[in-house]
C-alpha cells in the first residue's frame, strides 16, 4: 500500500503531454492484450484433433470426433462422418483385455481377448463384417474369431526359445486390425503381453518391477524395470516402441517426463539455491531402489551436475548444487532435474516436472551480477515510446 500512495503523489507532477503519452502506452497495451484474448480463443476452436489417439482423449476436445472405421480423430466440422462416428465421450466403445496363459513342458499357449462393451452405435457388427487380423511383433497368432462381444486371439510359443536367449520372458507387442486400420485400445499397456520360462503366480509378476507405457507422435511406448526381487522374471530392462504397423525398436536410452506414477519424479526440495552452490536438495523418485540396482546414478539441475547423489531412503536422493558457469553472469539458470540411470547395457532419464531456480544471494556478499534481459528490453522500449509522444 506504501507504494501505490508514493505512486500517487507523484502522478500529480506529470505535465499534460506526459499524461497524453501515458494513456496512449494504456491504450495501445489494451489493444495487445485484446488480440491475444481472441488469438487464444481461436486456437481453442481449431484443436488439432489429429493428436488424440484414443476416442476418449479425442471426444473431450471441442469440435472432434472419433471415427470407429479410420480409428483416429477428425474435426466434425470439416469432414462428412458416418454413423460409426463418437461425438460425445460416454459414447466411446470399452475395451477391457483379458490375457489366459497355459502351460506345459513344451509350449506355453496365450489366448488373448478383447472385449468390447458400451458399443452404442453397434461397432462389433461392422467388425464382425470386416476382415481383420490378430498380430504381433514376435510371435505368430494361429487362429482368430469374433464371438459375440469378444475378439478373441491365440498363439502358443515354444518354451525352448527361454533358453536359446538366455531369457526367463520376453514381451510382445501384440495388436489387432480391422480392413488394415489398427484397433486402438484406450489402455496402452493392454496392447503388451509378458511371457514366462515357468508359470507365475498374478501377484507376483509385477514385484519390483516399475511399468509405463504412453502414446506419443503416433507410437506405442514401453518402459519395464524389474529388479533381481522379482521371482518371475528376475533383474531386466525393456525400453520398447511400436508404429502403427507392428515395427518394433528396443531402444538404448529412454526419456521419461512426468508420463507415467511408477516411473516419475514426484518432488525436489528446495526448488532454489544460490548461484555459489553449495545446496542440498532431496529429489524423490517412485521406485528408485529399482532403478538403482546395479547402476550408476546422476543427477543434473537446471543443467549443472549436482554433485555427490546418494540414496537418502527408499524413493529418495540427497545431492549438493554447484554453481554455473561465469557465462551465466546475465541470467540466472532455472530448469527441471534429470536423474540418469545408466548401467552397461542401457541408459534411463526421469525428467522433474517440477524447475529448480538459482538466484543471488546478497547477503553472503558475492559479487555476481544478473540481470534480466528481458526486463531491460521492456524498460528500454518504453524509454523510445514515450519520447516519441512527448
Amino acid at each position: 500500500m506504501a507504494n501505490c500512495k508514493k505512486y500517487g503523489k507523484k502522478k500529480n507532477y506529470l505535465n499534460h503531454n506526459s499524461k497524453n503519452g501515458l494513456l496512449l502506452l494504456i491504450y495501445t497495451m489494451a489493444l495487445i492484450f485484446e488480440s491475444h484474448g481472441t488469438t487464444l480463443g481461436t486456437d481453442l476452436n481449431n484443436e488439432n484433433c489429429s493428436d488424440a489417439l484414443t476416442c476418449t482423449k479425442c471426444t473431450i476436445k471441442a469440435q472432434c470426433a472419433w471415427s470407429l472405421e479410420e480409428q483416429e480423430c477428425v474435426n466434425y466440422n470439416h469432414f462428412h462422418l458416418s454413423n460409426l462416428t463418437i461425438y460425445g465421450k460416454e459414447k466411446c466403445p470399452r475395451f477391457s483385455v483379458v490375457k489366459k496363459y497355459e502351460y506345459n513342458n513344451t509350449i506355453n499357449h496365450l489366448e488373448y481377448i478383447v472385449k468390447v462393451s458400451n458399443d452404442h452405435v453397434n461397432f462389433m457388427k461392422y467388425l464382425k463384417e470386416s476382415k481383420f487380423i490378430c498380430n504381433s511383433t514376435t510371435i505368430d497368432f494361429y487362429n482368430k474369431t469374433i464371438k459375440n462381444d469378444e475378439i478373441i486371439c491365440t498363439a502358443t510359443i515354444l518354451t525352448t526359445n527361454f533358453k536359446l536367449h538366455s531369457v526367463q520372458s520376453f514381451t510382445a507387442f501384440i495388436y489387432i486390425k480391422f480392413n488394415r486400420v489398427l484397433l486402438r485400445l484406450e489402455n496402452v499397456t493392454d496392447h503388451y503381453v509378458t511371457f514366462y520360462e515357468h508359470e507365475c503366480a498374478e501377484d507376483k509378476k509385477d514385484e519390483n518391477c516399475a511399468t509405463c507405457t504412453w502414446n506419443e507422435y503416433g507410437f506405442a511406448h514401453y518402459i519395464r524395470l524389474c529388479s533381481s526381487g522379482n521371482s518371475c522374471e528376475g533383474r531386466n530392462e525393456l525400453y520398447l516402441w511400436h508404429n502403427d504397423v507392428g515395427k518394433s525398436w528396443n531402444s538404448k536410452t529412454r526419456e521419461v517426463n512426468n508420463q507415467c506414477a511408477e516411473i516419475n519424479v514426484t518432488s525436489v526440495d528446495p526448488l532454489s539455491g544460490t548461484m555459489a552452490g553449495g545446496t542440498t536438495i532431496t529429489i524423490t523418485v517412485k521406485n528408485h531402489l529399482i532403478f538403482e540396482e546395479n547402476r550408476t546414478v546422476m543427477v543434473t539441475v537446471a543443467g549443472m551436475v549436482c554433485a555427490d547423489p546418494r540414496t537418502s531412503g527408499p524413493e529418495t536422493i540427497t545431492c549438493i548444487t554447484t554453481p554455473p558457469p561465469d557465462d551465466t553472469i546475465y541470467a540466472a539458470p532455472s530448469g527441471p532435474v534429470l536423474v540418469k540411470y545408466t548401467s552397461h547395457e542401457r541408459e534411463l532419464i526421469i525428467e522433474s516436472s517440477q524447475k529448480f531456480h538459482y538466484y543471488v544471494d546478497i547477503s553472503a556478499g558475492t559479487s555476481r551480477l544478473v540481470i534480466n534481459p528481458y526486463i531491460i528490453m521492456v524498460q528500454f522500449s518504453f524509454f523510445v515510446f514515450y519520447t516519441k509522444v512527448v
